[in-house]
Formats: C-alpha cells, structure tokens, sequence
C-alpha cells in the first residue's frame, strides 16, 4: 500500500491544499477551454451551421458555464492558499505532539494496569487498548483536537511506540 492509505480517514491540512490546488487548476483549465469555445461559436468561427436564435442560446449556455467554472477555480484557489498556511500550524502542532508522545508516552507506562504480562488477551484486544489509553492521553493533554486527528495521532504513536520497537527487537534477534 502507497504512503497514501490512511487507516483513519483523516487528510492533513497539506494534503487539502494540494487537493484544493489540483481541483482549481482543473476548474480553471476546463473553464478557460470552455469560454473560448463560446467565443468561436459567438464569432460563428467553428464549423456548423447553426441558426443565430440556436447559436446565441449554445454561446449564452457555454458561458454562464465557463464562468461558473472560472469562479469555482478562484475560489479553490484561495481556499487551497488559506489550508496551506494552515498546514503549517498543524504540521507544528504534530511535531509537538509526537515529542510530547517520545518524552512521556511508553510501552510499560500504557500497559500498567492495563494489560498485564499474564493477560489472556488477543493481540489485537491489546492493540485496541493501547490505541484508546492513546487516544486519552491525547485527549487529556491537547484538548479541542479534532478526532480524525486524535485518531491520526494515536496511530502514529502507537506506530512509534510498538511497531517501530518491534521491529528493531526482531532485527537485533536474527
């Protein structure tokens, strides 16, 4: 799977504003293609023979179009350039966070009282429990978080916290 599945369903600030900026060019390419059509249909230039009641109507049509396409793609435009300056808050805010996790957050400190080493708990009841005692952790210290981000976060630090860990323990092993 690409760098771009998300388990969580959470799109960063950054990847809005790239989606913001690809739909605006698209709009306003397809805008512009599109008045210029009506422009050659109104100067009679592309080829038909089309009554002037019919031709007025086709340009009047294509018109309103391409401006309602035109105006869509400005829009989008800013939109994108404000989640861009927003991306740059929230990319702060991530860093803060998965700092705060490195310095206070750790695999026995979640599991204490928790999950025991004796537990008969399946490995994906632990995963669970571990992504929630994340979540309220999260919760607690950052407060008014959006919870795809919460979510986004805990994955992350759970990511940082088990499956990192993990995988050096293994490697270290072989």
């Amino acid at each position: 799977m690409g760098d771009n599945y998300n388990l969580t369903g959470y799109h960063s600030k950054a990847q809005q504003a790239n989606d913001a900026k690809g739909s605006a060019y698209a709009l306003i390419i397809v805008g512009a293609i599109s008045l210029v059509f009506a422009l050659l249909w109104a100067f009679n230039l592309l080829p038909g023979n089309l009554s002037v009641t019919r031709r007025f109507m086709m340009v009047g049509s294509l018109g309103v179009i391409s401006l309602v396409l035109l105006i869509a793609g400005y829009y989008s435009m800013k939109s994108s350039k404000k989640l861009k300056k927003s991306a740059i808050a929230e990319d702060k805010r991530t860093e803060e966070i998965m700092k705060w996790a490195r310095e206070n957050l750790s695999r026995k400190g979640l599991d204490d009282g928790m999950i025991g080493e004796d537990s008969d708990f399946e490995e994906e009841e632990k995963c669970i429990l571990r992504m929630q005692r994340i979540s309220y952790e999260l919760d607690l210290k950052f407060m008014n978080l959006e919870p795809a981000y919460i979510d986004e976060m805990s994955e992350r630090i759970y990511q940082m916290l088990y499956e990192a860990e993990d995988s050096d323990i293994k490697d270290k092993a072989s």
